[in-house]
């Protein structure tokens, strides 16, 4: 998979992307440039399909690493959104945003987030009828941590067929009737993307009332503002305020009983 398909495969693309883009001359046909056109497409979706079942064969085979860093899921979600917009403006779909204003950073993988994200999408593309609507949701999730769902007005899917779904390699009845070709490996990658950074994936589905999947990050992986720590021993180094001083009492001079003749006063010593 890694060596003998995708190499072969990027050859093809880079010498159809050369000749229908001409960088060597003129091809001297608008159908061999077509033709050029479709050779690149092609490759390209073969190639998405080998990189979909290497992904779910790492997955499966627990050699997926997660490279982690801090990353805004809001921006994730924008990123992906304008990437499938030319597709969704071709159909005649409407993408809304609704993000949560002002959602913490989260410690987690942008590759595997941006690929989750990527999937959703995708899928609503490929089962929203012409004119449908998709929506984007990021926001705060009950147990404290954020979530993304993706929901179309699309089909549907029977309650019957969500576990043949969620299987590598599955798909719907309604798949094969209305929408575009596809593997049926887009939810089983996003489902255990999802579960290597110990969150939860949920599907909810309703026949011809369209299709919503729910992703959340937990608690853990949202992170907070800290406050700035005071330097250790500070409050013991620090001068203690100073106290106001109380007036200097006179002393009182008592007499001796020895009189004139007393021999301390005499010899100049106080007592």
């Amino acid at each position: 998979m890694s060596h003998e398909l995708r190499t072969p495969l990027n050859a093809i693309m880079g010498f159809s992307e050369v000749m229908e883009k001409e960088l060597l001359g003129p091809i001297g046909s608008d159908i061999y440039r077509e033709y050029s056109s479709n050779i690149y497409s092609s490759g390209n979706h073969l190639l998405h399909i080998i990189n979909e079942i290497l992904d779910l064969s790492r997955i499966e085979a627990g050699r997926y690493d997660l490279h982690e860093e801090t990353i805004h899921l809001t921006d994730i979600a924008e990123d992906c959104e304008r990437l499938v917009k030319i597709r969704a403006d071709a159909k005649g779909l409407t993408i809304v945003e609704d993000f949560a204003p002002d959602l913490p950073q989260i410690w987690a993988d942008p590759r595997a987030l941006r690929q989750i994200c990527l999937n959703l999408l995708s899928n609503a593309l490929k089962f929203t009828p012409k004119g449908g609507r998709i929506t984007i949701t990021v926001g705060h999730a009950e147990d404290g941590g954020q979530m993304l769902s993706v929901r179309d007005s699309g089909p549907g899917i029977p309650k019957d067929e969500i576990p043949r779904v969620l299987q590598a390699f599955g798909q719907g009845s309604l798949a094969h009737e209305s929408a575009e070709g596809g593997t049926g490996l887009g939810l089983p990658i996003v489902q255990n993307l999802i579960q290597l950074h110990g969150g939860t994936f949920d599907l909810k589905s309703e026949l011809r009332k369209g299709t919503e999947v729910i992703i959340t990050l937990p608690r853990q992986r949202v992170l907070h503002a800290v406050a700035p720590l005071q330097p250790l021993g500070l409050e013991r180094h620090r001068d203690p305020a100073p106290q106001p001083r109380s007036p200097r009492q006179p002393r009182l001079k008592t007499a001796s009983p020895y009189g004139s003749n007393d021999p301390y006063r005499a010899a100049g010593s106080s007592r």
